[in-house]
């Protein structure tokens, strides 16, 4: 073997001492099988232990056999705990440690057996002749480790795990450790760095073998699976073809095929190793089995493949192992980052509050201010873009309020446009999926959100369109107020129509509102979860703030409700010069549509306008009541154009802008750091304080941390 070689195994042998397998994959040659297979025969034959018989010792965790090169002769055993041990534990761990000075057959069977007992006891799995019930586990992932060291070894690593069986033993083994022991097996050999040693019996059927099915799954293509074909001397009469025809199969067997090797029989069970060595070779050299390549029977060769694999597999992987560290080593770092440092006193709770809410103003300010250049998250979450979604809520609210604003539809709309807006749709047909979308949003966010349901009494009634023409309905309204004025209108009745036609104005502005409230409700809930990584610290925040949030929106919908009042009640109010203009434009049309019904001609001089007779447009003039029900008309639309602008502005302004965006009482400085500063001890353990979870948690990641850096330094040294 090349030093390097050497080295390298060392080193992962290292890692494993670190237990760094739970958290990477790393090379291993795992010797599994059935419990009746011969698997612990193979593996006294691979390392030269005496392993004791029947004792149940070795099927209840995982052994780890090394071997080392090394002028000295010793054995050292040892045990790997699974996890973090507590205090009792790892002093007895620490305890447990033993160094033997290898000399002739100094440790033999009866020493590994109180090792094994002492070892199960420490594990605190059942030893020799133990119930389960008197032990806290039936099995352990804790690991024993055997170290041998001498001159005569090459560097060589073996895992020797639990067998399966099938059916359960009473007062030793139940069903659930029927799953277990197969959990702990599967974990092996889905490992992809992992050399599978599939022992099977020789006289058995192999479709039968459970663990062959389990290494095919995990290995399909059979490239790290190595079968060994145990108890050829059992096999019977006639039936040794079969078994000399699969292992010499090479061309018909995918990936590595089988090795046969030939266990002690009950008669030599007391030979030496040598002894033991010598019967397998002058089995092999007889009959049949003489037939079969060298390099594929007995136990030294199979030890030979063996080697060849793990080195082959630990020097092809190496880099990989070392990038898995490197990976591993940030995504732990990454995952303490996101926890944040200890929060157990008061001022610790506090600054790691005061420190979520700088970057969530920050971030919040950024967001209504447009900045989306300044950081990634807008660019990965657009509905962290709130000026955006705002804006584009409001310009929904102007389309609608312009569309669908009135409850009638004006008379000379037909015949005229506006140059600065759109010609509003006809007055009797329904509204459009835009204006029913605060329903549809309800329905869809009370779920995510049921604090908002409160929300949806506020929102005023739909009021519907009417069928009745606008002309009719200014008809009947003049008559039903007509008392004892001369030549003019009763002055209440133009109030009394604004506020008809208004009517649906509340309805729209608290659907925009309530729109809006969702947009930055969802933009919110979404803002705390990206500046707070701990999911119960960012619950509690949530509800804690939650009612300064509800009244921030109530004082908004209120403001709606305020605005409408202002408009709907009181004097029709405006010193904007427009609507005199509008006034004018209405009743000059109208005067032109009258004009242009009368007869006319034309002139030689083409530059001239039509003539009409003079007697013939005093004949146009209506009679007093059409007269002021058209005039009526006329100053209800132009005062209602300019009424309608000022209230989407209004809205917008004053309830968007003032007291959903930039108000100092609104809902986006509801988490500020003046909010913090306020929390007293009580308030700040509740939100900040971390539960047993969150210091387990990193109490394990700093443990994890410690071990991959110091795996790091070995692998890279």
């Amino acid at each position: 073997m090349l030093i390097e070689d050497a080295k390298r195994l060392e080193k992962i042998d290292r890692l494993y001492e670190l237990r760094l397998d739970q958290y990477i994959s790393l090379p291993v040659l795992a010797v599994v099988g059935d419990q009746s297979s011969g698997k612990s025969s193979v593996l006294e034959g691979l390392t030269g232990l005496p392993l004791p018989r029947d004792s149940g010792l070795c099927t209840r965790f995982p052994t780890q056999i090394v071997f080392k090169r090394s002028q000295a002769r010793r054995i050292e055993v040892s045990i790997i705990p699974s996890s973090e041990p507590g205090e009792r534990k790892k002093v007895r761990i620490h305890d447990f440690s033993r160094r033997y000075s290898q000399d002739g057959d100094a440790f033999d069977p009866r020493d590994f057996v109180a090792v094994l007992k002492e070892a199960a006891e420490i594990m605190e799995v059942p030893s020799a002749g133990q119930s389960p019930e008197d032990s806290s586990h039936s099995f352990s992932n804790d690991i024993l480790k055997i170290e041998m060291a001498g001159p005569q070894h090459e560097h060589f690593s073996v895992i020797d795990l639990p067998g399966l069986f099938r059916k359960p033993t009473p007062g030793q083994t139940t069903k659930e450790d029927m799953v277990l022991v197969k959990q702990m097996v599967a974990s092996y050999l889905n490992n992809a760095r992992a050399i599978i040693l599939a022992v099977v019996p020789a006289n058995v059927d192999l479709a039968t073998q459970e663990i062959i099915q389990m290494a095919e799954d995990a290995d399909p293509e059979r490239t790290r699976t190595l079968g060994v074909l145990t108890k050829p001397d059992l096999v019977d009469r006639g039936a040794e073809s079969a078994i000399i025809d699969l292992v010499k199969a090479d061309g018909n067997v995918r990936g590595l095929g089988y090795t046969l090797v030939c266990n002690r029989s009950q008669s030599n069970l007391g030979a030496s190793t040598t002894e033991r060595d010598q019967n397998e070779i002058d089995f092999f050299n007889a009959g049949l089995w003489s037939t079969l390549p060298k390099d594929r029977v007995g136990i030294a060769a199979l030890k030979q493949r063996l080697n060849a694999l793990l080195v082959g597999v630990t020097r092809n992987t190496f880099a990989d192992v070392m990038l898995d560290l490197e990976n591993r080593i940030d995504k732990v770092q990454q995952e303490l980052d996101s926890i944040g440092s200890p929060r157990t006193s008061p001022a610790d709770q506090r600054l790691f509050l005061l420190q979520i809410s700088t970057v969530f103003q920050s971030l919040a300010t950024k967001a209504i201010d447009g900045y989306y250049g300044r950081d990634l998250c807008f660019e990965r979450c657009e509905t962290l873009r709130l000026a955006t979604v705002v804006m584009v809520e409001n310009e929904r609210f102007s389309q609608n309020m312009f569309r669908h604003g009135s409850r009638r539809r004006f008379s000379s709309d037909e015949d005229s446009t506006s140059d600065d807006e759109p010609v509003e749709n006809d007055g009797n047909k329904p509204p459009t999926d835009s204006e029913n979308a605060v329903n549809e949003t309800f329905e869809e966010q009370h779920k995510e959100y049921p604090e908002l349901r409160t929300l949806k009494p506020v929102l005023a009634k739909m009021q519907h369109p009417k069928e009745e023409s606008v002309q009719e309905w200014i008809t009947r309204a003049y008559r039903n107020f007509k008392g004892f004025e001369i030549g003019t209108t009763n002055p209440s009745l133009l109030p009394s129509l604004i506020r008809e036609q208004t009517s649906s104005w509340h309805y729209h502005a608290g659907s925009h509102t309530y729109n809006v409230i969702v947009r930055i409700h969802s933009f919110l809930q979404s803002l705390l979860h990206l500046v707070c990584s701990d999911t119960s610290v960012c619950d509690r925040i949530w509800v804690r703030i939650a009612p300064t949030l509800k009244a921030a929106y109530k004082t908004a919908m209120d403001h709606v409700s305020f605005l409408v009042n202002v408009e709907s009640s009181g004097f029709p109010v405006t010193l904007n010069h427009y609507f005199v203009d509008n006034l004018k434009k209405q009743r000059l049309s109208r005067i032109e549509k009258r004009l242009g019904k009368l007869k006319s001609w034309h002139t030689n001089d083409e530059s001239k306008e039509p003539l009409i007779r003079l007697a013939d447009t005093v004949q146009s003039y209506v009679n007093n009541e059409q007269h002021s029900i058209e005039d009526l008309h006329d100053i209800l639309k132009s005062y209602h154009k300019v009424a309608r602008k000022r209230f989407v502005d209004a809205v917008c302004k004053q309830v968007v802008d003032h007291h959903l965006i930039c108000s100092p009482e609104g809902p986006l400085w509801a988490l500020s750091p003046q909010f913090i500063a306020r929390l007293n001890e009580d308030e700040l353990h509740h939100l900040a304080g971390e539960d047993e979870a969150t210091l387990i948690r990193r109490k394990n990641l700093k443990i994890e941390l410690e071990s991959l850096l110091e795996g790091q330094d070995i692998i890279q040294f």
